[in-house]
């Protein structure tokens, strides 16, 4: 039996709960949006409301991870490892 190949743009699965995790950073956003909304206009029962608590911190964690992600790839372009603009740059971009 061949073995899939996973890549980055596949969600993940989440370790404790097995639920698949957003592919992107947009998408994980929207659904922890979802569960906000859900949680501050729905009567849910104390069981549902602590499942849909859960998933939003998983979902949290993910969108932090996905966001250090995607620092490390802009920091790997800028010039000596700045992570800001210098003051010569931001002139430029006043022009």
């Amino acid at each position: 039996m061949a073995k899939r190949k996973v890549t980055p743009a596949r969600a993940t699965r989440h370790a404790e709960t097995g639920a698949a995790l957003p592919a992107t950073f947009e998408a994980t956003v929207a659904e922890l949006r979802s569960i906000v909304d859900d949680l501050e206009t729905q009567d849910a029962d104390l069981e549902a409301a602590v499942g849909q608590y859960e998933r939003g911190v998983a979902l949290q964690k993910h969108a932090e991870a996905q966001l250090q992600a995607a620092r490390l790839r802009v920091e790997e372009l800028l010039p000596d490892g700045s992570t800001a603009l210098t003051d010569d740059e931001e002139e430029d971009e006043d022009a």
